[in-house]
C-alpha cells in the first residue's frame, strides 16, 4: 500500500502545469538565481534515489550549470547523436545506399532467367513505405501498407525485362554486414517488438509488420487479423476472441528465432481496431519472400526455393558483383534524410544500420590499404567473419576523438542506445554538440534534430511554451533512464548547448521528463546576463 501511495503522491506533484510551475518558482533574474532554480528542481525529495547529470553552457563554452557532468550515465537514445554525427562526418549529407537485384546472366529472349535471382542489400533503410511518398505526409511517418512500394518497384523492373521464369532460387543476401542480428547487450524480450528489430544489410519495412486486429461479428467469434504487408512469411495463431463487452486486452507474442505470432486477449463488439507492430525474424529471408510474392502477382514464376545467405555463407565464396548482372536497383534517400528519421523519430534500426555502415567503410579502407580482399577476408581465428559493428565502434570513437570528446569514460556498445551497457557523460555530449555546431554539415545535423512542441518524439511535449520551436535536440528513454540534449536560445538571445540525464529513478518517467522540460523553460525565459 505504501508504494501505491508514493506513486500517487508523485503523480500529484508532477501533474502541475508549466504555468503553475513558473508562478511557484518565479523567473530568475540573475545567473545565481537561475542556478538555484535548477538545483531546486533536481533536488526535489521525490528524486532521493535517482542520479542526475547535467551540463549547460553557451556556444562559446561559458558554463551556466553543471552537475556530475564528467560522470557516466546510460544515455538511452541520446546515443543516436553520437552515431548520426559520426555518419554525417564520414559520408556527407548526399551519401546514398544502393539495393540491387542480380542475376548471373541477363534473361533470354524466351523470358527465362537462368540461375539464381539475388536480392542484395547494403544497409539501406528505404525499402519501406516510410520513404515512399512524402508529398502529403511527414517524411518520417511509417504508414502500414498491403505492399511495400520499393519491393513492388523492383518487381516491376524485373518484369520490364520480359522475365517469365527464374530457374534458380530467389536469394536474400545480407552478407554486406557480418555479425549478429541483434545489437550487443540488447535484452531478449525487446527482440519481438519493432523497436528491437533485427539488424540486417537487407532491411525491409523496418524489419517488422503490423497486425490490424478487429472484433468479430458476434461474441465468442475469433477476432479478425490482417497483416500489413500482406504476406505468408508470418504464421498467425489467433487465440483472441470477441466479447459482448469489456476492456480491450490484446497481446501479440513471437518467440525468438520464430515467425509464428500468437495473439491473445479480447476485443468487445463494436470496439475500435488495434494495431500491433511486431518485429520479424531473419529480415533477409523476409525481404526475399516479399519480392517473390510480388513477382508471383506479376505471373513471374520462381522454380527454386526462397533462401538467405549471410556473411558466414560467403566466407568460402565471396560475393563478387563484377561477375553478376544488375537487373534492378534502388538508391536510398540521401543521408541528410536518413538521419532525420534516426533523430526525430528515434528509429533504432536505422541508427544501427548507420553504425554498421561506418564499420563496413572502415574495413573496406583497411583492406584497400593492404591490398587484401575486403570484407570477406576479415575473419577471426575460426574463419568466421568479424562483426562489422566492432569496426563501426572503433570508427565512431575515432570521430569523437577528432571532435575533442574525452572518450575515456565512455562505453559505446550499439548505435541506437537500446543497450544498457552504453555509458556517456553530459560533458562528452555537450562537446559533441559544440563540435557539430561548427561542422561543415552543421545545418543538416541541426535539421535532423527534434523540434520541441513541433515534431518527432517531442511533438506533444513543451507545446505553447517559450521552448516551442526553440529547442532542437534528442530525447532518450529506457526503463529508469531519461535524457534530453540539444540546443536552445534564451530570451536574452544567447544560444545554449545542454545535456540533461536522469538515471535510476523508479517512479513515473514523466516526473523526470517534466523536470527536464521545466529546466528548459527556465533557460528559454531567462533574459539576464550569462557570464563567468
Amino acid at each position: 500500500m505504501g508504494s501505491k501511495l508514493r506513486i500517487l503522491a508523485m503523480a500529484l506533484i508532477f501533474s502541475t502545469s508549466h504555468s503553475a510551475v513558473r508562478a511557484q518558482v518565479g523567473p530568475p533574474q540573475t545567473l545565481p538565481e537561475l542556478r538555484q532554480s535548477i538545483e531546486q528542481l533536481l533536488d526535489q525529495p521525490v528524486f532521493f534515489g535517482a542520479r542526475w547529470g547535467a551540463l549547460i553552457q553557451t556556444v562559446d563554452g561559458v558554463v551556466i550549470f553543471e552537475r556530475d557532468a564528467g560522470r557516466a550515465f546510460i544515455p538511452a537514445s541520446n546515443m543516436k547523436l553520437y552515431t548520426s554525427a559520426a555518419a554525417l562526418d564520414q559520408f556527407g549529407p548526399e551519401a546514398r545506399v544502393r539495393t540491387s537485384v542480380y542475376g548471373r546472366h541477363r534473361p533470354g529472349r524466351d523470358g527465362i532467367l537462368r540461375g539464381d535471382l539475388i536480392l542484395y542489400g547494403r544497409g539501406a533503410p528505404n525499402l519501406s513505405p516510410r520513404f515512399a511518398d512524402t508529398s502529403n505526409r511527414r517524411y518520417s511517418e511509417m504508414v502500414p501498407a498491403q505492399t511495400i512500394p520499393a519491393i513492388e518497384e523492383l518487381a516491376d523492373r524485373i518484369k520490364s525485362l520480359g522475365v517469365r521464369l527464374i530457374t534458380g532460387n530467389l536469394i536474400g543476401d545480407d552478407s554486406f554486414f557480418a555479425g549478429d542480428l541483434l545489437g550487443p547487450g540488447w535484452e531478449w524480450d525487446d527482440a519481438q517488438y519493432y523497436y528491437g528489430a533485427e539488424v540486417s544489410a537487407l532491411t525491409v519495412n523496418d524489419n517488422s509488420l503490423t497486425l490490424v486486429v478487429n472484433p468479430g461479428r458476434r461474441a465468442g467469434d475469433p477476432v479478425t487479423v490482417e497483416l500489413l504487408p500482406a504476406t505468408k512469411y508470418v504464421r498467425i495463431v489467433n487465440r483472441a476472441v470477441t466479447t459482448k463487452s469489456g476492456d480491450q486486452r490484446i497481446k501479440a507474442v513471437r518467440d525468438l528465432n520464430s515467425n509464428t505470432v500468437e495473439l491473445f486477449g479480447t476485443l468487445p463488439i463494436g470496439g475500435s481496431r488495434r494495431q500491433i507492430d511486431i518485429a520479424i525474424h531473419n529480415p533477409a529471408l523476409y525481404a526475399a519472400t516479399l519480392l517473390r510474392e510480388a513477382l508471383t502477382r506479376r505471373q513471374i514464376r520462381v522454380a527454386g526455393l526462397t533462401k538467405q545467405l549471410d556473411a558466414s555463407d560467403r566466407v568460402s565464396q565471396p560475393f563478387d558483383e563484377t561477375k553478376m548482372v544488375e537487373l534492378a536497383g534502388l538508391e536510398s534517400e540521401p543521408l541528410s534524410e536518413m538521419i532525420k528519421v534516426v533523430n526525430k523519430e528515434s528509429q533504432n534500426l536505422h541508427a544501427e544500420l548507420l553504425l554498421r555502415q561506418l564499420g563496413r567503410a572502415a574495413l573496406a579502407a583497411a583492406s584497400n590499404s593492404t591490398g587484401n580482399a575486403e570484407q570477406a577476408a576479415q575473419v577471426d581465428e575460426l574463419g568466421l567473419p568479424l562483426p562489422v559493428i566492432n569496426a563501426g565502434n572503433i570508427a565512431r570513437r575515432q570521430f569523437l576523438e577528432k571532435a575533442g570528446v574525452d572518450v575515456r569514460p565512455l562505453s559505446l556498445r550499439d548505435g541506437s542506445g537500446l543497450a544498457r551497457q552504453n555509458l556517456v557523460t553530459p560533458a562528452a555530449t555537450v562537446r559533441l554538440l559544440a563540435f557539430m555546431a561548427n561542422h561543415p554539415f552543421q545545418q543538416q545535423f541541426l535539421d535532423s534534430l527534434v523540434v520541441a512542441g513541433v515534431d518527432g518524439t517531442m511533438e506533444r511535449r513543451l507545446q505553447q511554451t517559450p521552448v516551442t520551436g526553440n529547442l532542437r535536440g534528442k530525447t532518450g528513454s529506457l526503463s529508469f533512464v531519461n535524457a534530453l540534449s540539444g540546443y536552445l536560445q534564451t530570451r536574452g538571445g544567447t544560444r545554449l548547448i545542454f545535456s540533461l540525464m536522469g538515471n535510476n529513478f523508479v517512479g513515473p518517467s514523466k516526473a523526470v521528463t517534466l523536470t527536464m522540460d521545466r529546466i528548459c523553460i527556465l533557460l528559454a525565459e531567462y533574459s539576464g546576463e550569462l557570464t563567468r
